[in-house]
């Protein structure tokens, strides 16, 4: 029982001042929102989920847009983010994923780089990024308790008693769990889902890293180098991560991040140091050994158990849990912070509304866990196709299509909502339209159907009863047939970056992208995907890369 005499009183108490405890608490603060963020540690302090997309990007500016905090969008834009924020970040160009086979050389027919010229997105060295957050949130009024642990809580109809090892009592109408994987509320209110629902398998060690150099790729045919993307090295199982932060031209920073996740059913973890296992595998890749064969870690290796787990519920009277306080599954895609600030959009509204009226109604939130949960599914589905993807190249090349048409297709859709929001303020563009979507609010309206099905060829292949050529071609097959508008135009372009000042596009143009879109997402012969003139011409003329054209013209014959 918590003593309630001396007690603390807030609006609402954040448990947890990392990025999305601080994002949250920042737009509560700015809105006259009496708020108390309790963080164990203390910043700066070590953290992943570093790299951002299109996606984690426009998210951020709607949020920034729609609640008047422009100084949240500054770690959305690399240049504004190495101004106002921190000159620690790298850059990020691309998706970049390389096919590596056990004691075979790397194949630079059997790399993807994945992006756009329009706008570059960021590796955010997170111990920097997360202690301007939460001192955004301090400047806007929220009271930090740092290196402050929770020793209680308990949640009632009137709010919540939250106890600290320091001897607190606070007091909040509504409490917010964004702690992470430490899950306080999940543990303390018997919310964990045991044993977890999803299918995927992996456990991981990482660390930061020095003297890594750019991958080369064995004479990479690419137009870009490959020290400019968030870099997969993906191998059947398993997959590194090489994620530099050294790589912008004003960067002071000269680690990079590194790591190895893999699948715990295939490599067990073994009765050896975590630097001894990931050189280990190292000697298994004779290429992605090229590049890190020489790296040295400046911190200590994590290593982890399975990754992955979910809970049973994420909202409930007076509570909600965040993004990966509610469930994990792997870092792959890199599509964590899209949750986040997915999770912080959905809440802020019920929750001021709430607080306005002193109505908690479990209802009004409940879409927030229907939110979580199908996002967290989707994940699930998701990266657990691309580990069954990775035993044959083939198959991979078509299950990637999977990805980039859902991904590629909403950041258009969000990019015009973002748009229109800004020029008009209102609401209804930003409100979901899509019926039953399977990840976002913003994906096209027919994706999940497309989804499910090629989960559908994928677990058959798994399962044994499809060879991995059939199994490619089915959802190939699928994408040819899928009917998606690229939709896309000038202005909502230039208000998410995509169009510097001055820059002009032409409808012309602009249809250009549409129609070129549709065949390069969905042909087998492109694995250059990284948008500009000199590809949306190829694309719009179906031409394959230049470095895959005789294969294009074998598989014709």
């Amino acid at each position: 029982m918590i003593c309630r005499d001396s007690a603390r009183e807030f609006d609402v108490g954040i448990l947890g001042g990392g990025l999305s405890g601080s994002m949250l608490g920042t737009v509560l603060a700015k809105r006259g929102v009496k708020v108390a963020i309790i963080e164990e540690d203390e910043h700066p302090r070590f953290a992943v989920g570093e790299s951002t997309t299109p996606h984690t990007s426009l998210l951020i500016s709607l949020l920034a847009e729609k609640y008047g905090v422009p100084e949240i969008e500054h770690v959305a834009y690399p240049e504004r983010l190495a101004e106002h924020v921190c000159t620690s970040a790298g850059l990020k160009r691309y998706f970049g994923f390389c096919y590596h086979r056990p004691g075979e050389t790397y194949d630079p027919a059997e790399g993807f780089q994945i992006g756009t010229a329009s706008k570059d997105e960021n590796h955010w060295f997170r111990q920097d990024i997360d202690r301007y957050l939460f001192e955004l949130a301090v400047q806007h009024g929220a009271v930090p308790m740092r290196k402050t642990r929770v020793t209680g809580v308990e949640i009632g109809d009137q709010g919540a008693m939250i106890e600290t090892d320091k001897g607190e009592v606070i007091r909040a109408r509504y409490v917010v769990d964004a702690t992470g994987y430490k899950r306080i509320l999940a543990r303390r209110l018997g919310l964990r889902e045991t044993p977890t629902r999803l299918k995927h398998h992996s456990r991981t060690l990482f660390t930061h890293m020095v003297d890594v150099p750019a991958f080369q790729g064995d004479g990479s045919p690419m137009p870009l180098p490959w020290d400019l993307c968030t870099l997969h090295h993906c191998f059947e199982r398993g997959w590194f991560w090489v994620i530099p932060f050294n790589n912008h031209p004003v960067s002071t920073n000269t680690l990079v991040s590194v790591g190895l996740t893999m699948d715990p059913r295939r490599y067990p973890r073994p009765s050896l140091s975590p630097e001894q296992e990931f050189r280990q595998f190292l000697d298994r890749f004779p290429s992605v050994a090229g590049q890190l064969a020489g790296a040295k870690a400046v911190r200590p290796w994590v290593s982890t158990g399975r990754l992955q787990y979910s809970t049973t519920r994420s909202t409930g009277r007076r509570y909600c849990l965040m993004s990966h306080a509610s469930g994990f599954v792997d870092p792959l895609f890199s599509r964590g912070m899209v949750n986040t600030v997915e999770i912080i959009l959905a809440l802020l509204d019920p929750l001021l509304n709430a607080l306005a009226t002193d109505d908690f109604d479990e209802e009004a939130f409940r879409h927030i866990d229907r939110l979580q949960q199908r996002v967290l599914d989707y994940n699930d589905n998701l990266v657990n196709g691309s580990f069954i993807s990775w035993s044959d190249f083939d198959l991979w090349n078509a299950w990637l299509r999977v990805w980039a048409l859902g991904t590629i297709l909403a950041e258009f859709r969000l990019m015009n909502a973002l748009g229109d929001y800004t020029e008009t303020r209102d609401d209804r563009h930003i409100r979901p339209t899509v019926q039953e979507p399977v990840f976002s609010d913003f994906e096209d309206p027919d994706y999940a159907a497309f989804f499910r099905e090629a989960v559908r060829w994928i677990e058959a292949f798994e399962a044994g009863t499809l060879p991995a050529s059939e199994a490619a071609a089915h959802i190939f097959c699928l994408a040819d047939q899928y009917e998606f508008p690229a939709l896309i135009n000038s202005e909502a372009m230039r208000r998410a970056g995509w169009l510097k000042p001055g820059q002009r596009m032409s409808e012309s143009n602009i249809n250009l992208v549409r129609r070129s879109f549709r065949w390069a997402l969905t042909s087998p012969h492109t694995r250059d995907l990284f948008g500009r003139f000199e590809t949306l011409c190829r694309w719009c003329n179906h031409r394959p890369d230049p470095h895959l054209a005789d294969l294009s013209q074998l598989v014709q014959q």
